[in-house]
């Protein structure tokens, strides 16, 4: 392993400070805590500091502290609600190596129940533990690189534990050199099949990328690498273009992959490969990101919010989705919180009967838009993409005072969106539903809120 800082990260009483002591002496390295930094800069111990200032009191002087910690290699060990701040996890993730320490509820409060931390929920020191691990465990998940469980080592035990991952690196070589092997016979630009072979043998990489048959159109791949090299990462994302969910899954054990984007036509069968999936992905039926820690992997659906957040402020009560995929599943969830009443219309009547059949929506083929009359319209079908010059409405049903989003991405500018701008509508390209479910999917697999305007720079 490279020269890196190691973060431990986790609740209290999961061993962070003894650990990294402990790691101190067998490393040689220089050892920081966060909180006894925190009560060196203020003079105050921690329960003070809640009292006088308030946990948002607290949380700005824990950001301060974080902020002045040196970028060179050392242990360095946080407080358990470092995280909630994504603008921490960007600068511990610098030069580092995230470690998490987690332990069994029952264990951590055997170890803190009797100290003078003050309650942060006025709840049970036994229910506080519960519900703070379960509001927390997504953000370290996103947060850190490798996982250990203390509950039953001592610090010594522990320590050695997370030497040995980090010195024997994140992935077996042989099983890293089969995927690059199957990766490098598919149609990746030739610059990356040299890149790949490059970072082979490479155990300290982490491996994110794009999951889908096809998938060699996606941009992600050269934004990604951007913002791992920005934010010090030490991570590389390329196309995994595979047919089928299941032995792709399989085959990544081991071999550093610890996220994938999913695309067409994945977003929905990956979902009976997939340990835990988030509510919103479950209400969608498709999931679009998935994060992998050990052997477990963890799925999301980031695509509604790439549609949510651009119609900010777009009124009307009809919504029409093309399509009846994973993206149209996403689009139905998203205009419907937007207030729209959502109908799906597809080529295929019975497939959007599917679809309706979970959301409650109305139904028909492409042919019916005109009878719904719709204030938005939103292309859920792969129709424009790359070279394809069709729409998949006609355009004589577009209308001033329509809105059309395309989620088509490539080109931007997409025979649906000349067309709606011909007609009078006001338009959104898939440029924008990107860019916004990119920056959820990359702080889900970074802990990372990068700024939308970067990403809009990147595509430009």
């Amino acid at each position: 392993m490279a020269k890196r800082r190691i973060v431990l990260i986790g609740y209290r009483g999961t061993g962070k400070s003894s650990i990294g002591r402990a790691l101190s002496k067998k490393t040689g390295l220089g050892y920081l805590d966060t909180d006894q930094l925190i009560e060196d800069t203020t003079g105050k111990k921690i329960p003070q500091i809640f009292e006088s200032e308030g946990e948002a009191g607290f949380r700005d002087i824990e950001q301060h502290v974080i902020a002045r910690i040196p970028s060179g290699a050392g242990i360095i060990s946080t407080g358990g609600g470092a995280v909630i701040r994504p603008a921490n996890v960007q600068m511990l993730r610098m030069n580092s190596i995230v470690i998490l320490l987690t332990s069994d509820p029952d264990v951590i409060y055997q170890r803190i129940h009797r100290t003078d931390r003050p309650s942060l929920t006025g709840l049970s020191p036994r229910e506080e533990i519960e519900q703070i691990l379960s509001e927390r465990m997504p953000l370290y998940r996103s947060a850190a690189d490798i996982v250990v469980d203390t509950s039953m080592t001592t610090a010594e035990e522990a320590a050695l534990r997370v030497l040995d991952k980090i010195e024997n690196g994140i992935c077996d070589p042989q099983k890293r050199r089969e995927l690059f092997a199957s990766v490098i016979k598919t149609d990746i630009p030739s610059g990356e099949k040299i890149h790949l072979k490059r970072i082979s043998d490479d155990r300290d990489i982490f491996l994110y990328g794009i999951f889908g048959y096809p998938c060699m159109h996606s941009k992600s791949p050269g934004i990604y690498n951007r913002l791992f090299a920005d934010y010090g990462m030490p991570a590389h994302y390329t196309w995994f273009e595979h047919p089928d969910p299941g032995a792709f899954l399989q085959s990544l054990p081991n071999t550093g992959v610890r996220g994938l984007s999913v695309t067409i036509p994945h977003k929905e069968a990956i979902l009976p490969y997939l340990d835990e999936i988030k509510h919103d992905a479950e209400s969608i039926g498709a999931v679009n990101t998935v994060l992998i820690q050990e052997e477990e992997k963890f799925g999301f659906n980031t695509d509604w919010k790439g549609i949510y957040r651009p119609l900010e402020g777009t009124e009307g009560d009809t919504a029409v989705i093309l399509g009846a995929g994973g993206a149209a599943a996403a689009a139905v969830y998203a205009v419907s919180m937007r207030g729209f009443t959502p109908v799906i219309l597809n080529r295929n009547r019975d497939r959007a009967g599917h679809l309706a059949r979970k959301t409650g929506a109305e139904t028909g083929v492409l042919e019916d838009i005109g009878k719904f009359h719709p204030d938005l319209v939103i292309n859920a079908t792969p129709v424009g993409m790359g070279s394809d010059p069709n729409t998949p409405i006609p355009p004589s049903v577009l209308h001033p005072g329509m809105k059309v989003f395309d989620l088509v991405y490539t080109p931007r500018d997409t025979p649906l969106l000349q067309a709606a701008l011909a007609a009078g509508c006001s338009v959104i390209p898939g440029t924008e539903m990107f860019i916004h479910q990119l920056a959820e999917q990359f702080r889900i697999l970074t802990g990372i809120e990068t700024p939308v305007f970067r990403l809009r720079e990147m595509l430009a």
